[in-house]
């Protein structure tokens, strides 16, 4: 009776993983990239202000930040395409920044899940626009 019931659980928790995974890998990205622009929008010029005036990350922040609101607002496939990949890159750079400080630890951790968040975003948006035939010249 107890090996059915753990049966049944390993079974459930596969048909769980495998659907978070495709919610993951291959479900609409509107909502992440909308998080993540915001944030490197209005957050990430006031929070790397703890390690100092770093206006080339600041102004980028805004920069991309808005280009990745504005992409997602126009529903251009290519443009999100590229709004994700300037948003991963920064992100890398904030979590690089943190990091050389020393200052990777507590709540600067959560930089890092951004920094995963844009790379699923490029992951899909790369994947949605390969899917939909966009464009042959990335």
């Amino acid at each position: 009776m107890a090996t059915g019931i753990t049966q049944r659980n390993i079974q459930r928790l596969r048909i769980v993983g495998k659907n978070l995974r495709d919610i993951l890998l291959y479900s609409d990205s509107y909502l992440f990239e909308l998080f993540v622009g915001a944030l490197h929008f209005f957050i990430l010029p006031l929070a790397i202000l703890e390690i100092g005036w770093l206006l080339d990350v600041q102004i980028l922040g805004v920069l991309i930040g808005g280009f990745q609101l504005y992409s997602v607002g126009m529903k251009d496939m290519k443009c999100r395409y590229y709004a994700c990949l300037a948003a991963f890159i920064l992100a890398m750079i904030t979590v690089v920044h943190y990091a050389l400080v020393g200052m990777m630890a507590g709540s600067q951790l959560g930089w890092a899940l951004v920094t995963l968040m844009a790379f699923i975003n490029l992951y899909r948006t790369f994947n949605e626009k390969l899917h939909r035939g966009v464009s042959k010249s990335i």
